[in-house]
C-alpha cells in the first residue's frame, strides 16, 4: 500500500501512470531477465568452446537468417499489439494466418540462397539456409503470441510463457555443443529448438483466448507497411556483420559480435519501456503527447548516462572474466555503448507506430539504412572493425535527430502521415 502511495505521489514529477510502468515493467523486465540469461550462457559457451573463426560463421548465419525473417510480414506484431490495445480482440489467429500466407518471400530467399552456396560447393551453408527458409515463416508467426498477450497489457503471463519456454533452445544448444563445433550444425539445432518451443506457447495461448478469426484490413493494411520499414530495419541491424564476414572473415565477425553485445542488450532493455507505453500511447492524441514526451525523454536520458557510464567503467572486468580471448574487443564495446545515449529518442518512433504515421517511420527507417550502408561500403574496407564502429555512432546520431525533427514537425498531426 506504502509502495502504491509513494508511486502515485511520483508522477507530478514524471508525468506518467508510475503504478502501470511499475506493475508492466516488472514483469518485462523480469523476462528480459530471463532472454538475457540464457542467451548469456549460450554466448559464453559458444564463445568459449568453440574457435573465433566458428563463432563468426555462426554469428554469420544467424544475420543472414534474421534478414530472412524480414521477408515474413514482419510488422505484424506490431500492428496486432496496436489492433489489441485499441480494443480488439479476435484477432491472433487472423494474423497467424496472414503472417504464413505471405511468408512466401522468406521461403524463397532461404531456397535462392540454398542454390547459391550449393552451386558454390558450400553444402553446409545450403543445407542451413534450405531449413531457415523452412523454419522463419513458422518462428515468427508463433512469435506472434507476445505482441498479442501485451497489447491486451497482459505482461505477467507472456513473461512467465517466455521464462518457461526459453531452457528448450538453450539445452538443445547445449547438448549439441557437446557432440560437435560444427556452427552449421549449431544454428540449425537453434532455429528448430526455437521454432518448436515457440510454436507449443501459441498452441497454448489459442486454446486459452479461443476467438474467430475474423478478416481484419486494417490490420493488415498497416502491418504491410511496418513489413516494408521493418526489412529495412533488420537489414540496417544484421548487415554489417555480413560486410565484416565479406571484407574481413569469420573471426572478426566474432570480435564485432560480442563488443556488440552490451549495446545490443542494454537497446533491447531500453526497448521494453517502449513496449510499456504503446498502449498508453496508442489511446492518447498527438497534442497531449508532443506537451508530455519531452519530460519523459529528459528522465529516461538521465538513467541512460547512468548505465553507459556504469559500463564503460565495468568493461574491461567484464571481458577479463567471461571473454578472455577476446580482448580487442573491450574498447570497441566501450565506444558502441554510446549508441545508446540516443536510445531515449525511441519515444518518439514509438509515437509514430502507435499512431499509425507512416511516412515518418518510412523517412527514418530508410534514411536511416541507406546511411548505414553508405558508411559501412566506405569505412569497413579502410578502418576495419573500427570503421563499423563509427558508422554504427555516426548513424544512431541521425537516427535520433531525424526522429526528433519528425516529431515536431506540423505534418506529424496529420493522420495520414
Amino acid at each position: 500500500m506504502q509502495a502504491h502511495g509513494f508511486l502515485r505521489w511520483s508522477e507530478k514529477y514524471f508525468k506518467t501512470d508510475m503504478v502501470y510502468l511499475a506493475k508492466g515493467g516488472f514483469w518485462l523486465t523480469l523476462g528480459y531477465g530471463g532472454q538475457i540469461i540464457s542467451g548469456l550462457i549460450l554466448t559464453i559457451a559458444l564463445a568459449n568452446l568453440i574457435s573465433k573463426e566458428a563463432y563468426g560463421t555462426y554469428q554469420f548465419v544467424i544475420s543472414v537468417g534474421a534478414i530472412i525473417g524480414g521477408f515474413t510480414l514482419s510488422g505484424m506484431g506490431t500492428a496486432l499489439m496496436r489492433t489489441v490495445a485499441r480494443g480488439s480482440k479476435g484477432t491472433l489467429q487472423y494474423a497467424f494466418k496472414t503472417q504464413l500466407t505471405w511468408s512466401v518471400g522468406a521461403v524463397l530467399a532461404g531456397g535462392m540462397l540454398a542454390l547459391y552456396y550449393f552451386l558454390n560447393n558450400n553444402v553446409e551453408l545450403a543445407i542451413a539456409f534450405l531449413v531457415i527458409g523452412a523454419c522463419v515463416p513458422f518462428l515468427s508467426g508463433f512469435s506472434l503470441y507476445r505482441p498479442y498477450l501485451e497489447g491486451m497489457g497482459f505482461f505477467r503471463e507472456s513473461t512467465m510463457l517466455g521464462i518457461w519456454r526459453r531452457p528448450l533452445p538453450v539445452i538443445s544448444v547445449l547438448f549439441a555443443l557437446l557432440l560437435t563445433n560444427d556452427p552449421i550444425v549449431l544454428v540449425l539445432t537453434y532455429f528448430l529448438s526455437q521454432t518448436i518451443s515457440i510454436g507449443l506457447l501459441y498452441r497454448l495461448i489459442v486454446r486459452r483466448y479461443p476467438e474467430s478469426s475474423e478478416p481484419n484490413q486494417e490490420l493488415l493494411t498497416y502491418s504491410k507497411h511496418l513489413s516494408v520499414m521493418g526489412i529495412v530495419g533488420i537489414v540496417a541491424n544484421n548487415v554489417d556483420k555480413m560486410l565484416v564476414f565479406h571484407f574481413l572473415g569469420a573471426a572478426p565477425v566474432a570480435i564485432y559480435t560480442l563488443a556488440q553485445l552490451p549495446s545490443t542488450h542494454i537497446l533491447k532493455m531500453f526497448s521494453l519501456a517502449g513496449n510499456l507505453v504503446f498502449k498508453k500511447f496508442a489511446r492518447r492524441d498527438l497534442s497531449t503527447l508532443k506537451e508530455m514526451i519531452a519530460h519523459k525523454i529528459g528522465v529516461f536520458s538521465i538513467a541512460t548516462i547512468a548505465v553507459v557510464s556504469v559500463y564503460i567503467v565495468a568493461a574491461p572486468y567484464i571481458f577479463k572474466f567471461v571473454f578472455p580471448a577476446y580482448q580487442e574487443a573491450v574498447l570497441l564495446s566501450q565506444i558502441l555503448i554510446l549508441a545508446v545515449l540516443l536510445k531515449p529518442f525511441m519515444l518518439y518512433t514509438q509515437v509514430f507506430a502507435s499512431h499509425g504515421l507512416k511516412r515518418a517511420q518510412y523517412f527514418i527507417q530508410i534514411s536511416t539504412t541507406i546511411i548505414k550502408l553508405s558508411l559501412l561500403l566506405v569505412l569497413l574496407p579502410i578502418y576495419g572493425l573500427w570503421g563499423a564502429v563509427w558508422t554504427t555512432l555516426i548513424a544512431s546520431l541521425y537516427w535520433g535527430i531525424i526522429a526528433a525533427i519528425l516529431f515536431y514537425s506540423k505534418k506529424i498531426s496529420d493522420p495520414q502521415n
